[in-house]
């Protein structure tokens, strides 16, 4: 079942199709990687999922890093050639992009929308059309993979059912700290002359004493000088992302 429904407002055109259909993939190599998280948007759309299956008496939805690859492939597909289609942008249908992330299941659905700015309003959007609102519903899906780029914006939904015998594995729950690489030796995220004293609290030590500090040479020569310090210097004020 497909369904695509196209209307305007103000200058976004806005886009959704949904698809369902029985697969029985044979798993191959490719699956994502254990620790990898979603996107804040993404996880909004997963939890929006599980609210209006609550609603119904369904169960929540697990994310599946497999799902999670199949959605993103078809995503960024899409956003590359321009094309808005499940099985007609020339990388197959859904059946076959969860075929190739490797997981292992049976029934799969997709939905996709472009236009949408927001996790809510693309939410909106599919639960006022039938075939969308009929797969977030569906009471046979276990596991949910959802990607989401800006351009467009354009969003994926990818449900199935698991094979009983392979657990899903789901991201972690902590939240997702992006690595700060400037100077930061306090753990704030910006450089501060509180840095700057910490590296000069390590002057003249060398790699051969008990106290010594990796991390204070910045410049690598075995060494705590001034040109650390100085290098930490030329960073104050500068921060990474919170």
């Amino acid at each position: 079942m497909s369904m695509v429904r196209s209307s305007r407002r103000g200058a976004v055109v806005l886009a959704i199709a949904s698809a369902v259909l029985l697969a029985l993939p044979v798993a191959i190599a490719l699956a994502s990687w254990p620790g990898e998280r979603i996107l804040p948007q993404e996880q909004a759309v997963v939890d929006m999922v599980n609210e209006e299956r609550a609603k119904v008496g369904r169960q929540p939805l697990l994310v599946n890093y497999q799902l999670q690859v199949a959605a993103w492939m078809h995503n960024e597909h899409m956003v590359k050639t321009g094309c808005f289609s499940h099985g007609d942008c020339g990388d197959g249908g859904p059946s076959d992009r969860v075929k190739k992330s490797g997981y292992k299941g049976g029934m799969v659905g997709e939905n996709i929308a472009k236009g949408y700015r927001t996790p809510a309003e693309v939410m909106d959007g599919w639960m006022h059309s039938t075939g969308h609102r009929a797969n977030i519903l569906n009471a046979n899906y276990i596991d949910i993979g959802v990607a989401y780029n800006p351009s467009g914006p354009t969003w994926t939904q990818v449900f199935a059912v698991p094979d009983p015998n392979v657990p899903t594995v789901t991201p972690p729950t902590d939240p997702l700290t992006i690595p700060c690489d400037l100077p930061d030796f306090n753990g704030d995220r910006t450089v501060t002359d509180a840095d700057v004293d910490m590296t000069a609290g390590q002057l003249m030590l060398t790699a051969t004493d008990p106290a010594w500090n990796a991390k204070y040479d910045l410049v690598k020569d075995q060494m705590i000088n001034v040109y650390d310090v100085y290098a930490v210097a030329m960073k104050v004020g500068q921060s990474c992302p919170k």
